[in-house]
């Protein structure tokens, strides 16, 4: 979801390949070794490195910046809160990194500009961040199941009820509908929204469900997929309602 901006290697310096990166984090949360946590730190040391200087703009030097500390305690600390299966860890040590950098630099009292295509991160930010990280896969299959009904983000964007109260409304409708499987049988099989068949059955008025039904459709098919993390959000947007 968000665009890191690519820069130029430093010197000498590239980050350290391994694709099974993510199921390697997964297996340490399990034994917490510490000298294997020490090597895949001193492995990844180009990578810190590189995103601590891309995030100063200025070069690191490792013997006597508080920031390469930093980094260090940063990754560290990602590794130990990454949820293996939600993002790439890199991607998350990134904010990590940048979150740490950036507290570090509000002490202090220091002027920085962070790297981060002009988004703002707070000391806590990170864990709303990390959040919409591991949405990421969980709304690319959104789009693609979306696109099955004929239906683009875009559309979904301009479709969203302007007042909060209709939000509401229609979330609780969606969320009803998710859990009435003869009605999703029949969405699923249409690819539509049996706009009457809905109304009848779950005693709404059949204006409200006509007038939202693209996005009623949406977050039905949401909220059929109860482990996501969307459908979780939604349930904020909901205001917890049952």
């Amino acid at each position: 979801m968000f665009a890191w901006p690519v820069k130029k290697q430093l010197p000498q310096e590239r980050d350290t390949a391994e694709p099974d990166l993510d199921a390697t984090i997964a297996a340490w949360q399990r034994t917490q070794d510490t000298t294997a946590a020490d090597r895949l730190i001193t492995a990844y040391q180009p990578f810190i490195r590189k995103t601590v200087a891309s995030l100063s703009g200025r070069y690191i030097d490792t013997a006597n910046d508080e920031e390469w500390s930093l980094g260090l305690a940063a990754f560290y600390e990602a590794m130990q809160r990454f949820i293996p299966g939600k993002g790439s860890f890199l991607s998350f040590a990134r904010l990590v990194i940048a979150s740490r950098l950036k507290t570090y630099w509000q002490q202090e009292h220091r002027n920085r500009t962070l790297n981060l295509d002009e988004m703002e991160l707070a000391e806590d930010d990170v864990d709303r961040l990390a959040r919409e990280l591991s949405m990421a896969d969980d709304i690319r299959r959104l789009a693609s199941e979306l696109y099955s009904y004929g239906i683009q983000f875009s559309d979904l964007v301009r479709a969203t009820p302007k007042h909060q109260d209709t939000r509401q409304n229609v979330l609780a409708i969606a969320k009803a509908l998710s859990n009435d499987a003869e009605l999703m049988a029949v969405i699923r099989q249409k690819k539509r929204l049996p706009v009457q068949q809905v109304a009848t059955k779950l005693a709404v008025s059949s204006k409200v469900v006509k007038r939202n039904r693209i996005y009623l459709l949406a977050a039905t098919l949401v909220y059929s997929q109860p482990d996501s993390e969307v459908a979780a959000w939604l349930d904020e947007v909901r205001g917890h309602q049952a």
